[in-house]
């Protein structure tokens, strides 16, 4: 599968893959903006999701198409963010999904690779922050890497805004639970 770039030079247009009629809601000078304050930061966000900057390349690129593409025309400001994150979410989501199904027919599941390596804090950390639940992950990763507030959180996360306090502590608690197994 084949994910092309969106960004684009002064003067030049975005790739033929995003039709004009899909830019026509948003100025493409609004989109370039929005792509430079949001793309670095989502990036990270479901790279340290997914463990793969290829990986997570891909699906930031599909992410910006569909918003391109699906965002109610007028969404602004905060409201745009969360409903990248939440597309972003949905095909990391999508993409464990798949990869489960394939791992669960796989020769690898019968005969697995012997894979040593020195581990240092941080993988330890990442492996811990792996075995969460996924929203779990997502509502750790906004509120505590992104800086989301709590209505923020609960755009991206599609929950209820007086839900994510507790879901928030619910997170940390497994999270700990999972550290101190460890």
């Amino acid at each position: 599968m084949t994910f092309y770039s969106i960004t684009a030079s002064e003067g030049s247009t975005l790739p033929g893959l995003i039709a004009e009629k899909e830019l026509s809601r948003m100025n493409q000078t609004v989109f370039r903006e929005f792509y430079s304050k949001t793309a670095p930061a989502l990036r990270s966000y479901i790279s340290r999701s997914c463990g793969s900057y290829d990986l997570a390349e891909d699906i930031m690129q599909e992410a910006f198409l569909r918003f391109l593409r699906t965002a109610p025309p007028d969404m602004e400001g905060p409201a745009m963010k969360g409903y990248l994150y939440r597309t972003a979410d949905t095909l990391l989501i999508d993409h464990w999904r798949r990869e489960k199904r394939t791992k669960r027919w796989s020769l690898e599941m019968i005969f697995p690779k012997n894979q040593t390596r020195d581990r240092g804090a941080s993988d330890d950390m990442s492996e811990a922050f792996r075995e969460l639940k996924p929203q779990q992950r997502s509502l750790l990763w906004l509120a505590y890497v992104e800086g989301f507030d709590h209505r923020e959180i609960a755009d991206a996360a599609g929950v209820k805004e007086s839900s994510v306090k507790v879901l928030l502590f619910r997170a940390r608690k497994a999270l700990a639970a999972i550290l101190e197994g460890k």
